[in-house]
Order: structure tokens, then sequence, then C-alpha cells
């Protein structure tokens, strides 16, 4: 038996290696180079310098895991089965422990051995002496990038807030292909065959489109392929060509034997493993290798968190362990033995799991099947803790949100009204005095052909607010404050309508003018993310501020701590990236935005707030653009309790934005009611009939309301499918009202069957 061995280690690189290496450091700055396209290189604090990278990539096979390791970063994956741990790259070899199936590893190495049998070498078989079929590969003719398989999911992603069959800006829709075919008011987007002469190519490329940043270069080069392609609806099907029978081999032929190549990869110190009873007892340093067939490859340089691990071993049939935990947890000490014991398992101590084959999980199976399904409306992610929920009403029992439902019709037995129909004006806000009257705040339509300079210009003085009286029906609206700058947020209180607009809060006292209140907050008039909405509660004013970073086109943010990656998203301003608050006392008598401190962190572009009868805090957040779905973006539903707010930023709560986009974060982060799904983009919320409405901008977008499954889990249900709700208010008689993008301004109650 002839054996040769090959093993690559993790680089890690010191600062004093560095010191001598420009060309590396060079290299450290620029970050790794992904693995098959994907985010840009991560955002590095220069403090940090020298430390490995944490560049997370997902990864489905076992080429992209040992690419990740040579590009010096550790790989993450699952136990496909209950694996046994090694001391050798040999099956033979005595074992250090075992693990149980669905726990997450840490691979730091790995091993290449290709073993090559000289005695069979020499003796030709019988198969050998016979002549063999040549073996048919499928011949593929026609396009081999198709916009079902591999550009719709893009589309969807990045597109579907303004290109939906809702939306349909400009008269374009990216989610189906009939929509892309048909082009927009001004024409075909796509020229099949060539990319050049087609809007859509010229968009993408120049990075015009999505308007929230450009994607990554290889979905961009794909976009490219398809069209000069043909712009193919599907990949074109593989036929397999006749079996042909081979020329007659010789004997000799036959002697050169073939090697068999296995992979043994070295898990990291954080694994937890069970004793085994055959462990190794001579006393000596052991390797910690296991059989590559029995690890399913999820990700490069970070750990997923716990969502996206649940989703992607949920498709291979797995859960986690419970006593998986790769990093930090007692477990494997730095000789290779097992320090803690898994008690729990319901593995056998036979020593099988070494090998996939034959075992009741087989290795390329399980990674096939572990490429991305189809996204769902809402994903999963781990549970609030008890009782941080007061959702208490049941669920409506509704079917997912579909393209295909009817649009601008209730569903779960509300009625709907319609009033201001002949409003051409976005409605961005909306709020209610005591006495009934609604304020209104007003922009350009959305749904129109929106002259940029004034959409992307937060500061362009064509808003206004208006007050209207729908208790008579008026048909027209009273404006009351004119040339104001972009406005997304009114609360009424105490005889003064409060206004969140860009950059600044102020108030309207009843048969005032408009009163500066603070001024200071961060605006980003391309990401739309600015000082958001505002609500007024137990003496607080709370503000929804966004950050000046979108967290993931530009490159994730990892390797920094959360007051780092804070600095980093919020651009340095205090008042950026957090939901902020002052006591409304100290806001009138200074008037000046240091009254205002940190309520919580964590936060992307946080947008619609409002307080429910018993205090706490509701607000929607918007997640980062052109994340995979393997990835939650962080499009949410969060909820405050001010009694969880400390005395100091550090002590305030956090919601994991944006080092949670990268795997890393920690088990005290705050986690969502609802995590939606990506590119979701909830806008305006309110707390009516008993629980939590809100509107959805972009993928299945409308009025959502929140409730108990019957698991006990609380789940979003849309109610009402329409485009673009950016408002959504309760009445002091306690109906619902949305406005919409569109100018369209509605009223919901209960009691209709539909």
């Amino acid at each position: 038996m002839v054996v040769r061995i090959r093993t690559i280690w993790m680089l890690v690189f010191s600062a004093t290696l560095l010191a001598g290496c420009s060309g590396a450091l060079t290299a450290l700055l620029s970050g790794p180079t992904p693995l098959s396209g994907g985010p840009r290189p991560p955002i590095l604090d220069p403090n940090l310098l020298g430390q490995p990278h944490r560049n997370i990539q997902l990864i489905s096979n076992l080429d992209e895991l040992k690419a990740c390791i040579d590009l010096g970063a550790s790989a993450f994956g699952a136990t496909l089965q209950t694996t046994n741990v090694r001391s050798q790259p040999d099956v033979d070899s005595c074992r250090v422990g075992k693990i149980e199936r669905g726990s997450l590893v840490e691979i730091v190495g790995y091993t290449v051995v290709e073993q090559i049998d000289a005695a069979a070498a020499q003796t030709p078989t019988l198969a050998a002496l016979l002549p063999t079929p040549t073996p048919t590969v499928p011949v593929v003719q026609g396009p081999q990038i198709g916009f079902v398989e591999d550009i719709q999911p893009i589309f969807d992603r990045s597109c579907a807030a303004c290109h939906s069959a809702a939306a349909r800006i400009m008269g374009l829709q990216t989610t189906t292909y009939r929509g892309v075919m048909a082009g927009s008011d001004n024409g075909p987007v796509v020229i099949p065959g060539d990319p050049e002469a087609s809007k859509l190519w010229e968009m993408v490329s120049q990075g015009k489109m999505p308007v929230t940043g450009p994607l990554p270069p290889n979905e961009q080069q794909l976009i490219y392929e398809w069209i000069k392609q043909g712009a193919a609806e599907r990949r074109a099907a593989p036929s397999a060509p006749p079996a042909q029978r081979a020329p007659t081999q010789t004997a000799a032929a036959q002697t050169a034997a073939r090697p068999v190549v296995s992979t043994w990869l070295t898990v990291g110190p954080g694994v937890k493993m069970a004793e085994v009873p055959d462990a190794c007892n001579d006393g000596q340093r052991h390797e910690t290798l296991v059989s590559s067939d029995l690890i399913l490859p999820i990700s490069c340089g970070a750990i997923p968190n716990e969502a996206d691990l649940a989703r992607i071993l949920a498709r291979v049939g797995l859960r986690l362990a419970s006593t998986a935990a790769p990093r930090g947890a007692v477990a494997s000490g730095t000789d290779g033995s097992a320090q803690t014991a898994s008690t729990e398992s319901t593995a056998s101590n036979s020593a099988t799991g070494d090998s996939a084959a034959g075992s009741d999980a087989a290795g390329d199976g399980a990674v096939a099947a572990s490429q991305a399904a189809a996204p769902q409306p809402v994903a999963a992610r781990p549970a609030p803790l008890s009782g941080a929920a007061p959702i208490r009403v049941s669920a409506l029992g509704l079917s997912a949100p579909s393209e295909d439902d009817p649009y601008m019709t209730p569903r779960g037995g509300f009625c709907i009204e319609q009033r201001l129909p002949d409003n051409t004006r976005s409605i961005t806000a909306i709020a209610f005095a005591p006495d009934g009257r609604m304020f209104l705040a007003l922009d350009s339509n959305l749904s129109r052909d929106v002259d940029p300079m004034i959409l992307y210009d937060a500061y362009h003085p064509s808003r206004s607010v208006a007050v209207y009286d729908w208790i008579n029906n008026r048909t027209r609206y009273e404006e009351i404050f004119t040339e104001s700058s972009r406005i997304t947020g009114l609360d009424y209180h105490d005889g003064a309508l409060y206004i969140s607009r860009s950059g600044e809060v102020g108030r309207i006292p009843d048969g005032g003018g408009y009163e500066k209140l603070a001024d200071g907050f961060a605006v980003n008039s391309q990401l739309f993310h600015a000082n958001n909405g505002i609500v007024i509660s137990n003496g607080w004013v709370y503000v929804s501020a966004g950050a000046m970073r979108d967290g993931y086109v530009e490159g994730p943010i990892t390797g920094v701590g959360e007051e780092g990656a804070q600095q980093i998203v919020s651009a340095g301003n205090p008042y950026a990236a957090r939901i902020v608050r002052a006591p409304l006392d100290a806001l009138l008598s200074q008037r000046t935005i240091g009254v205002f401190s940190t309520a919580a962190r964590g936060v992307r572009n946080p947008y619609g707030i409002t307080a429910d009868p018993a205090g706490r805090i509701w607000f929607t957040d918007n997640g980062a653009t052109n994340v995979p779905d393997e990835i939650s973006a962080g499009d949410e539903v969060n909820m405050l309790d001010p009694a969880a707010i400390g005395p100091g930023e550090g002590a305030t709560p956090h919601y994991g934005f944006p080092l949670t986009l990268s795997g890393e974060g920690a088990e005290w982060y705050t986690p969502p009611v609802v995590d939606l799904v990506n590119s979701a983009a909830p806008t305006g919320i309110t707390w009516a009939y008993d629980t939590v409405y809100f509107g959805v901008y972009g993928r299945y977008p409308g009025l959502y309301r929140l409730g108990r499954a019957a698991d006990g889990g609380v789940i979003a249900e849309r109610i009402l499918h329409g485009w673009p709700i950016l408002a959504v208010a309760t009445a002091p008689d306690g109906a619902l009202w949305i406005g919409m993008g569109n100018g369209g301004l509605y009223r919901l109650t209960p009691g209709c069957s539909n």
C-alpha cells in the first residue's frame, strides 16, 4: 500500500510577520478574495490588523471548503451523522472521541490522502480484459443560464421592492420572465443576445440599479451572460448521446492503478466530543480529524446565525444538536482529548461514523440537498424570550402571500373604504388628534415617473403637512405646513403635532406655526435613511434613526466589536443607527439634540415606530440589501421594553445589526418578534384591534397583522395586497388607516366576510 498525504492548515498571520511583509499587509487591508462573488471584502477595524479574517461566505461543497482554508479562514460545517474523531487520517487509527449528529463544527485544516494498492495494480481483473462501453456524458445544447433558475432569485431579492406585480415602477416588472421581456414604459429592457444594447445591463453594470446599491460582481456577470446567451426563460435540458463501445483494452493498460483519494478535516478546539470506550490512551497529543464525507459545509469565515443555520440543516433533515458548541464552550482540550462528554446523545457507541457510505446519511446527497430553497414570506428566527412579545390574538390562518392575490382586496374579515380618491400625492405619515382630526404628511407620487432630483433629495422643499376632515368625508385637505424636507413621522400629543423630517424634529402647536426642536440627525438621501418615525409615550419622545451604511453591499462589517460596528454604520453620529429618546419636557425647554440618548442599538433603518397601551415600543427595521436568502438581512418587527433601557449606551438593548450579518453576535442580543423575508422593507406600524399592524414596501408588499399561531409562535399574515403602503395609524375610534405612495388613503375595520 502506497500512501501520499498532503496537509493544509489555516493560515494565521502574526503582527510581527505583517510588519515585515508589506505585500501581506496590503492583502489584509483589501480583505480576502470572495469564494464565489458575494459581498465585497469585509470592513476591518484598523486596530485589529493581524487577526484572522472573518469574512463570512456561504459554502456548499468540499472544494469551496478547501478554498476557504486556503485563504486563511476557518470554515464551518455540520455533522451529517454521529461522527468519529480520529487521531490520524486513517479509519484504523484510534479514536479521540465522537461528535453528535447535527453539531456545528469549526474546520481549521484539511488533509488529502491518496492510497494506491500496488499489489492489486499488478494483477489485471477479468473486467479489465473485456471491452467496456465509453461512459455517456450528457450534452447540453442551448443556453446554460435560465431566468427561472438563475436570474429570478436575484431580481426577487434585489428588485421586487420597486418592480413587483403590485409596484411596476416605470411599467417594469422583474418578478416574472414575461414581465422582464415586456419591458418598461420606455420600451424593451432586454435585447436577447446583445447585452450592450440592453437597458437592463446598462443600469446594472453602471450601478444605477438597484437604487440601494450595486449587485455583487458575480451576479452582474450572470445577468450579462444570460442576456448574451439569448435571455432564455429556462436552462436548456441536457441530453445524453448514445453509448459507444470503446476499443478493447489490454491487461497492460490496466496495470496503472487509480489512486483512491480521501479528505480528512481538522476540527477546531471548540467542538464538543463524547467519550468512546476505545479512545486513544497512549498519552500522546493527537490530531482531531473527521472524514469529509460526514461534514456538510456551511460557511467560511464566521459562524452563521441560528436562524440561517436552522434553515440550512432543515433542508437535509437535520436539527442542530443540543450539545453543539462551535466556539467558547467547554470542549476538547489542547491535547485533543474529550473534556466534556455528551450524556444526552442517543447515538450508539459503535465504531461507525468515518464514512457516509452504508450509513443513514450519505455525504454527497446531503450536500446536494443543501442548495437554496424557495424563500418563504416569513423566515424562522429564535423565539423571543417568554412574555417578550405580548401578542395574544390568534392568527387568522391565512395562506402565504402571493403575487396572484387580489389587489387591494382585504382578507381575514376586514372591510375597506377609500377616502380622498382624487389625491395624487404620496402619504408618508398619518397622525390623529383626540378629537378625530387627521394629519397627513405629503410627498411626490411614487407610482409615477418621479423626478430623481426630488426623489433622492431628502431636503427638497416639496413636502408638506395637511389636516383632513375625514369624519365629514371631505374631498380635500388643507395644508398647514409647506415647503418642507422629507417627512416620515408624525405624532399628536397634548395640543401639538410632532414631526420627524430629514435631519430634525419639530412640532406645530394647535393654531401655531412650525417650531424646530432639535436638528443634527444623520441623513443618507440615496438610502432613504434618516430620522424616521416619532412617537411620544410616558413622557418620552422616541425617534427611529437610520444608519448611514447599508451594512452589506459595501462589504460586511467584521472583526470589530459592538462599539466599533456602531461607529461605522452610524458614520460617527450618536443619533444614527439607533432608537433614541429624550424627555419631552427637556426637549421643549432646551430645544437641542443633546437631550436625546440611546434607547436601543443594532438597528439598520428603523422606520415606523409606535407604542402599545402598556407603553412598550414597537418598530419596524429595514434590512440590508442584496443579501442572499440563506442569511437573514434584518427585515424585522421589533419590540423595545423601556424597562430594559439601561443608564448608558452599553446597557441598552442590541438588535444585532450589523454583526449578525456575518454570523457574529451575542446570545443576549434581542431577537425580533417577527423576522421577515429579505428585502421585505417594512414601513409604518401601529397598534390596533389588540395587536400590531404594519406595512411592507418590498417583497410581498401589503398590510400585515401579527397573531399567535397554533404552536404559540408569533407570525405575520398579509391581510391586504397593496403597494406602496407607507403610513399605518390608528384613529381615536379604533379604526385602522393606511396611507400609500400613490396617494391612496384607506380605512379598515373588521366585520366583513371575505
